[in-house]
């Protein structure tokens, strides 16, 4: 009986039926037993491939083994596959298809006080609003997944150090690169024993692109490319192509153009090869960003045009906004009108899509736009806006206010308008 429980061997017919006879019940209640505990095994090794897969970058092959096993499955076991689920989706960029997952998932936890499978989940949870630029609300589930480690609720310190690199990223979005840098930095001195090559990989991208953020270039260089070479050697093409990305654009920075295009063009490429359409068409925005920085305006807006269909095809609430604000920001000299026309629909898709109230950069180009187009009073809202965002220096949305201001021609009347605004 114990080597049939374990499994080591399967019984046969004439020993079924004796331990039927014995329990009272018939063959078939047993086979039907013995039946769901096979579909639980393997519902268990499915997750396990499609967790594979996840760390490999192949997230979309890890959705199509979980999806079917969502139908039969439930309780504990449903709320697992809902985390992976969730996991694969927001690895693969979907953050609008991974939260209700994340969250069915958390209601159960919650329900029934699993305090380990409620901070885990907060924390995918997290990651998954961070996809839909909802960095406030990012932030809230990881630092309650924080609060369960500190607390020793959960004791798992690879767990821990990945939260902390987490927050780390909703901070860097919201534009305190400083507050990144030492949650980056703090998770690093925790972790320093850690053997988890993927983790390692991620920390390094996120303060390279610290310091990137910061202009300390060549340091940056310096961690993006330790960071390329680990996600290769996991075989993770899909991160390997969005750390190549961060590359082209501190080379861009750098002056090196030749060299950032021909980065920019690889990292696509490994993105398309990697099946990441999402990120494929976050490419093509930087790409189109970095060609009119070099005067290439025509081939610029084609490659914009192009990334605001994808995105609308894509369906992703962020990448619709980001297409959207890169072609508005080089129509901007060209075509004020028109470049109104699609920040405008960026800041609808803001304002309609969960999230995504911080994402300064629309409301800054916005404001720039609607002050050339002589439309000062408005242009000076947005400005409030993309200041209050905090995902520039205030220096910058200072700036902003004041281009806004040249273009009221109300004198003191504004001014009293912006000094609370300011002060703020």
């Amino acid at each position: 009986m114990s080597a049939i429980e374990l499994g080591k061997i399967r019984p046969a017919m004439k020993s079924l039926e004796f331990i039927a006879a014995k329990l009272g019940k018939s063959v078939a209640y047993l086979l039907e037993e013995e039946g769901e505990r096979r579909k639980g095994e393997e519902r268990r090794l499915k997750r396990a491939q499609a967790m594979q897969l996840v760390a490999e970058g192949r997230a979309d092959e890890a959705v199509a083994i979980l999806q079917p096993f969502l139908i039969d499955s439930r309780g504990a076991e449903r709320a697992s596959m809902l985390r992976a689920l969730g996991r694969a989706h927001w690895e693969a960029g979907r953050g609008s298809k991974a939260v209700p997952i994340l969250e069915e998932a958390l209601r159960f936890y919650l329900a029934t006080n699993d305090v380990e499978g409620v901070a885990r989940t907060r924390a995918q949870l997290g990651m998954a609003l961070h996809l839909l630029m909802s960095y406030a609300e990012a932030a809230e589930q990881l630092e309650m997944a924080l609060v369960a480690l500190v607390r020793g609720e959960v004791r798992d310190q690879l767990f821990k150090v990945h939260v902390l690199h987490n927050l780390g990223l909703t901070f860097f979005q919201r534009g305190d690169f400083e507050t990144a840098l030492q949650h980056f930095e703090r998770a690093a001195a925790e972790g320093s024993d850690i053997g988890d090559d993927k983790w390692t990989a991620s920390l390094y991208a996120a303060m390279g692109m610290s310091r990137l953020e910061l202009g300390d270039f060549e340091s940056a260089i310096t961690y993006l490319h330790k960071s390329e070479t680990l996600f290769e050697s996991i075989r993770n093409k899909s991160r390997a192509a969005e750390i190549r990305l961060h590359t082209a654009r501190t080379l861009h920075a750098l002056g090196h153009n030749a060299r950032a295009i021909e980065t920019i063009n690889s990292a696509r490429a490994a993105a398309i090869l990697a099946n990441n359409l999402n990120l494929a068409a976050r490419i093509d925005v930087n790409k189109g960003l970095m060609l009119q920085d070099m005067g290439e305006i025509d081939e610029a807006l084609d490659l914009l045009r192009g990334a605001v269909t994808s995105a609308d095809e894509l369906g992703e609430p962020a990448l619709r906004v980001q297409a959207r604000t890169g072609l508005g920001r080089v129509l901007k000299n060209v075509d004020p009108s028109l470049a109104e026309h699609y920040l405008r629909q960026a800041v609808d898709l803001m304002s309609t899509s969960r999230g995504g109230r911080e994402f300064d950069w629309t409301y800054t180009e916005l404001s720039e736009v609607l002050a050339k187009r002589g439309l000062a009073a408005e242009a000076l809202v947005f400005a409030a806006k993309a200041h209050r965002s905090g995902s520039r220096s205030s220096k910058e949305g200072h700036m902003v206010m004041l281009l806004a201001l040249i273009f009221v021609g109300e004198g003191i009347r504004v001014l009293a308008d912006l000094v609370p605004i300011v002060a703020g």
